[in-house]
Formats: structure tokens, C-alpha cells, sequence
């Protein structure tokens, strides 16, 4: 009977943890963790052209130094993926840090390219558009969204 015990509750634990896993962020993912999975949900949500998504990560409030808001950086995404075909992306993150531990800053370097990168080596021999994005996250009810960013050409070797 115990035997039978210890492998139920087994079981519901790996049950559980499959569920965490599934579900992508759980209560015990570290905040840098989080933001790393933000940053991995903005790239899925541009490569698979998905604005709704985009728009989602985006705080209402945000504002960035060119007087733009939400809706504004949400139309000129979706400027962008109009104009772009393909989108794949390779980020590389730096800098992160948490000022207040519902505020993250960070810097992110991104290559958009029409085709797929898998690695740096890939990015040598295709041609990108590099930006570097530095950016302000906020955490609301448990979820990390875009409040503030600035962006501007990046260089080869912020990627290496």
C-alpha cells in the first residue's frame, strides 16, 4: 500500500512538472528566466507574423524618447512584417538587470534576416539588418510587458 502511495505521488509530481514545462514559465523560474522567455515569446510572436501576440507584450502605457505609444509601436510592427515576407530573427541578451524586482533593463541584439538562423556562424555568411534594442520591462499580475525602448543599428561584432 505505501509502495503503491510513493508511486502515485510520484507520478502526480511528474505530472506536474510536465505541466510547468508545457505552460513555460512556472512559480519557480528565476526573474531573469522570465525575461529570457519574453524575449523568446516577442521572437516567436514576429517570426510567426502573429500581432496580436506582439501587441500583448506591449503595456498600455508604453512610451518611448520619439513621443511613440503603444498603438504606434504596434503599427509599425505591423509595417514591418507587411513588408517583410520572412522574418527570422537571432537575438543575443545583455546587460539584464532588475533595478526594482517588478522592473527589468536590458539590451538586446537582434539579426532580422529573410531566412533562417540557426547560429553566428549562419549570420557570417547572409545578410541582416542589425539592431541593438535597449529595454524597460515592467511585471503586472505575474506577466513581464515592453514599457519603454530604444533602438538603433547594431554592429557584427556586438554579436560575437
Amino acid at each position: 500500500m505505501k509502495f503503491q502511495r510513493a508511486v502515485s505521488r510520484a507520478l502526480i509530481a511528474a505530472m506536474v512538472a510536465v505541466l510547468m514545462l508545457l505552460t513555460g514559465c512556472g512559480p519557480d523560474d528565476s526573474p531573469e528566466e522570465q525575461v529570457r522567455k519574453f524575449i523568446k515569446a516577442g521572437e516567436e510572436a514576429l517570426e510567426s507574423r502573429n500581432i496580436g501576440d506582439v501587441k500583448s507584450l506591449i503595456a498600455e502605457e508604453y512610451a518611448d524618447d520619439r513621443g511613440r505609444g503603444r498603438r504606434d509601436l504596434v503599427a509599425l510592427t505591423a509595417r514591418y512584417l507587411f513588408m517583410h515576407k520572412n522574418i527570422h530573427l537571432l537575438t543575443r541578451t545583455d546587460n539584464l538587470s532588475f533595478p526594482a524586482p517588478d522592473q527589468a533593463r536590458l539590451t538586446v541584439f537582434v539579426a532580422m534576416t529573410g531566412r533562417n538562423v540557426s547560429d553566428l556562424d549562419s549570420l557570417l555568411n547572409m545578410q541582416a539588418d542589425l539592431y541593438r534594442f535597449e529595454l524597460e520591462l515592467v511585471k503586472r499580475d505575474g506577466d513581464w510587458q515592453l514599457v519603454q525602448a530604444a533602438w538603433r543599428p547594431a554592429r557584427g561584432e556586438d554579436f560575437f
